[in-house]
């Protein structure tokens, strides 16, 4: 076992110890694979989380823009936020706590000169996160010239002609007030379409009438039923409702068109993205699901200390995200298996071919090499991690997304590099050694 241990945790480091590998088994390259998966999680992960607070603090105008908003100086301007069991919710000094926009610097220009430093733009948006979006259904000619028709013009094609164009959801902004009449209308479209459809209404009628349900659920139900009967498929636009939400009008007005400074604050999560100093891009999502209840200012705090209060809630904000970050991280790792693994298996072939070309023969095999090569992974993984949440913190956290995979390649088959040459000169030299024998 101890002649195991050291080999396992020292050949890295030493040619004759990791040339014992050609005559173990493939276990340790198994195992040694096992390891650097953790090991570039585990780079992936404290490369997104650690350097964050470090940005951060770095982010002068973003945090100057959140200290605006949420730790005025002039209280009558400050917008004061609270968690309530997991849920954010916030007031204009001296107002109530109440479910609605308060600040848009997008689209209100009194509150971009109150709220905005340096062209950051915030919202803060307490609505619930299942408010139905108001929308705009048409369709686009994909020939090129963008030919703009209405839904209903769309549904009067041939099936041919149908192909000459994409369906378009767009957002307006406004919530979705479902009245008596538009529910009516939706009803009765629902109920012509089969008997199937008319059942269903009536069992949410009845379910009505028992109080099973109360009038807004109602509505949302039969809204629902129209929408997924009369539309085409959103998922380009919804990933977790059939239904448009105007959480997402955000999504599709500004953040996928390129803006790149940021605040937004919802009832149960903020999304951002700010700019250091350094000229590191951030963006970020944070969660108070688990945050104790109770007003993020305290009452009568001085400017610091409100100041400070807010960076301590964007900070904590984001540490909620690690679980799911982990997660996220570990799906991309288990999609990244084969080409992972097959670094060492390329890395090896590689090296056994320069051996055979220069007529090396104390690696017998492929195999061999194989798991000399393996012995070195585990490290490589290692280092990988290492230099991934160093280099973090001075890069682009878009350059995350491959550094890990790079880093360990490269020390796989840089320290695999010096391996052959020593293996080469070792052989060569006694080579020589013997002919100089046999000579004499």
């Amino acid at each position: 076992m101890k002649k195991w241990f050291r080999f396992f945790c020292l050949s890295f480091f030493s040619d004759k110890i990791s040339k014992e590998g050609a005559k173990r088994g493939y276990t340790n390259v198994f195992i040694g694979l096992v390891l650097v998966f953790v090991f570039l999680w585990a780079g992936f992960v404290g490369g997104d989380m650690l350097p964050f607070g470090v940005h951060y603090n770095s982010s002068s105008d973003f945090a100057a823009t959140a200290h605006s908003v949420f730790a005025n100086s002039d209280i009558d301007k400050r917008i004061c936020i609270e968690i309530d069991k997991g849920v954010l919710k916030a007031k204009k000094n001296g107002g109530e706590y109440s479910e609605e926009l308060l600040v848009n610097t997008f689209e209100n220009e009194d509150d971009k000169q109150i709220y905005s430093v340096n062209g950051y733009n915030v919202v803060v948006d307490c609505r619930p996160a299942d408010t139905l979006a108001e929308v705009e259904a048409y369709c686009l000619s994909n020939d090129g010239e963008n030919l703009r028709i209405s839904y209903q013009e769309y549904l009067s094609l041939s099936a041919a002609a149908k192909y000459n164009f994409d369906f378009v959801l767009s957002y307006t902004g406004n919530e979705l007030e479902l009245n008596d009449e538009l529910v009516s209308e939706y009803r009765a479209y629902v109920d012509g379409l089969s008997d199937e459809n008319k059942f269903e209404t009536e069992k949410l009628t009845n379910n009505l009438a028992e109080n099973k349900i109360t009038k807004a659920e109602y509505n949302r139900a039969i809204y629902e039923l129209y929408f997924t009967s009369y539309y085409p498929d959103i998922s380009a636009y919804e990933s977790s409702s059939k239904l448009p939400l105007l959480r997402n009008y955000y999504y599709h007005k500004y953040i996928s068109n390129g803006i790149g400074k940021y605040l937004f604050v919802f009832d149960d999560y903020i999304a951002a993205s700010f700019e250091t100093e350094g000229g590191i891009i951030r963006s970020f999502y944070g969660f108070y699901s688990n945050m104790d209840d109770g007003s993020i200012v305290s009452e009568g705090a001085t400017q610091t200390e409100a100041n400070k209060s807010i960076d301590q809630f964007i900070n904590t904000s984001f540490k909620e995200v690690f679980p799911l970050t982990a997660y996220a991280y570990a799906m991309n790792i288990f999609t990244l298996i084969p080409f992972i693994a097959l670094m060492p298996m390329v890395v090896a072939l590689l090296a056994y071919s320069i051996i055979k070309l220069r007529g090396i023969e104390s690696i017998t095999s492929l195999g061999a090499m194989f798991k000399i090569i393996g012995s070195y992974v585990w490290v490589s993984g290692v280092i990988a991690a290492v230099f991934t949440v160093i280099f973090a913190f001075f890069v682009q956290t878009n350059i995350l997304t491959a550094l890990p995979l790079i880093i360990f390649f490269l020390t796989l088959a840089t320290r695999s590099i010096i391996f052959t040459i020593n293996e080469a000169k070792s052989y060569l030299k006694q080579l020589e050694q013997k002919t100089a024998q046999t000579e004499e």
